[in-house]
C-alpha cells in the first residue's frame, strides 16, 4: 500500500502562495522602479519645459498686445515672425514623445521609456526653438516700445499743456525720462502695457480737458456784455473782463511790460494790449495778461472792447488746450484771424467791434476762411 502524506497537498498550496507573492512582488517592484524612473525623468524636464511654455506665452501676449495698439499694421512683419517661431516650437512641444513623458498617465510614461532618445532630441530642438522665440518676441516689443516712445516726443509736451490735472502727464514723462532695463520680455511687455494705460489715461484726460473746456466757453459766452463805453465805470469794466475769464478758470494779470517766453521789454510791432504765453511748464496756462502800458489803455479799460481782448487771448488758449499749441498747423500764416474768429464763434465776441478795432491789420481779419478753420479747431481737427 502506497505511503500517503496528508501534509503534501497543504505544502504545494502553500508553494504556489508564495510562488503568486514572489511575482506580484516583483510586478510591484517593477511598478514601483518604472513609476520612479518616469517620475524622475518628467521631474528633471517639466522645469525646463515650464519655463519654454512661459517663453511662448509671453510671445502669444505680446502679439496680443501690440494688435491691440493704435496702429498694429506697422509691426506686422514682427508679429509675423513672432507666429512662426511660435509654431515652430507648438509642433515640437506637441509631439508624442513629448506628450508620453508628461502624461499623468503612468502606462503612457512608460511608453515613453521607448522613446527616451527621441525624446532628449525634441527638448533639444524645444530648447533652440524657444530661444528664437524669446529673441524675436524682443524683436517686437522692442519696436513697439520704439513707437510708443517716438509718439511720447511728438506730444508729450503738448498733453502736459492740454491736460487740467497734470499728474499722470508728470508720471508718463518721469517714466519716459528714466534708463530703463528688463531682466525678461516679460518683464518688458509688463512695463510696456503700464506705459500704455498710463498713455491712454493721459488721451482720455485730453479728451475731458477739451469737453470740459468747450462747456466753460459756452458760459463764458452767455454772459452779458453791455454794447456802450458808458454802460460800466473801468471798474465795472474790469470785473466784467475778470467774470469772463473766471468762468475758464483763468486770472487777468495786469502788467506793464510784454514779457512772454523769453521775449521781454518792449511791446512787439507796438500793438499787443493783451497777450497769452504758451509755457512748457504750464505756469502760464491759466493766465492772460493784459499790458496797462499800451497807448491806448485808458480807453480800452472804458468799453467792452476789453471783454473782447480777453476773448481773443482766451480763444489762444482754448486753441492750445484743443491742439497742443496755440499755433496749430491747420491755422497756417492765419493764426490771429482764426483766434479772432474763434471768439465770435465760441466766446461771443463782438465782431463789429473786433473789425473796426483792428481796421489795417491784415493777420487780424477775420472772413469766410478763418471761421472755418475755427469751427475745425473747436471739432478736434488741429492738422
Amino acid at each position: 500500500m502506497p505511503y500517503h502524506n496528508p501534509n503534501s497537498r497543504s505544502r504545494r498550496n502553500v508553494l504556489r502562495i508564495v510562488g503568486v507573492l514572489v511575482v506580484l512582488a516583483v510586478i510591484a517592484g517593477v511598478a514601483n522602479f518604472l513609476h520612479a524612473t518616469t517620475s524622475e525623468a518628467a521631474g528633471n524636464v517639466k522645469p525646463q519645459i515650464e519655463t519654454m511654455q512661459g517663453i511662448r506665452q509671453t510671445a502669444q501676449d505680446s502679439i496680443t498686445f501690440a494688435q491691440g495698439l493704435d496702429d498694429p499694421d506697422r509691426f506686422a512683419a514682427h508679429i509675423e515672425t513672432v507666429q512662426q517661431c511660435m509654431d515652430d516650437y507648438d509642433r515640437l512641444a506637441d509631439a508624442k514623445q513629448i506628450k508620453y513623458l508628461l502624461s499623468d498617465n503612468l502606462q503612457e510614461r512608460i511608453i515613453g521609456l521607448l522613446y527616451r532618445n527621441q525624446q532628449r532630441t525634441i527638448i533639444d530642438s524645444m530648447r533652440v526653438a524657444a530661444h528664437n522665440l524669446d529673441g524675436q518676441t524682443k524683436e517686437l516689443l522692442s519696436a513697439v516700445d520704439a513707437a510708443m516712445a517716438d509718439d511720447f516726443s511728438q506730444h508729450a509736451a503738448q498733453w502736459l499743456l492740454q491736460v487740467d490735472d497734470p499728474t499722470q502727464a508728470n508720471e508718463l514723462i518721469d517714466r519716459y525720462g528714466k534708463q530703463r532695463a528688463y531682466a525678461s520680455m516679460r518683464e518688458m511687455l509688463a512695463d510696456l502695457r503700464s506705459l500704455h494705460k498710463l498713455r491712454s489715461d493721459v488721451k482720455q484726460q485730453v479728451s475731458t480737458a477739451v469737453s470740459n473746456l468747450h462747456n466753460a466757453e459756452a458760459a463764458a459766452a452767455a454772459i452779458a456784455v453791455p454794447e456802450r463805453n458808458g454802460d460800466l465805470d473801468p471798474a465795472g469794466w474790469y470785473t466784467l473782463a475778470t467774470n469772463v475769464a473766471s468762468t475758464m478758470g483763468v486770472q487777468i494779470e495786469q502788467t506793464m511790460e510784454f514779457n512772454c517766453g523769453g521775449q521781454s521789454g518792449e511791446n512787439p510791432s507796438g500793438f499787443v494790449a493783451a497777450y497769452y504765453c504758451q509755457m512748457p511748464d504750464r505756469s502760464q496756462r491759466n493766465v492772460v495778461h493784459m499790458l496797462t502800458t499800451h497807448p491806448d489803455w485808458t480807453q480800452t479799460a472804458r468799453s467792452p472792447w476789453l471783454v473782447d481782448m480777453v476773448k481773443h487771448e482766451l480763444s489762444h488758449r482754448s486753441i492750445m488746450i484743443s491742439c497742443g499749441t496755440t499755433q496749430p498747423t491747420i491755422a497756417a500764416d492765419r493764426t490771429e484771424a482764426v483766434t479772432n474768429s474763434y471768439s465770435v464763434l465760441f466766446f461771443g465776441a463782438d465782431r463789429d467791434r473786433i473789425t473796426n478795432q483792428q481796421q489795417g491789420v491784415a493777420e487780424y481779419a477775420m472772413d469766410a476762411s478763418s471761421d472755418q478753420l475755427a469751427t475745425a479747431i473747436h471739432d478736434g481737427n488741429c492738422e
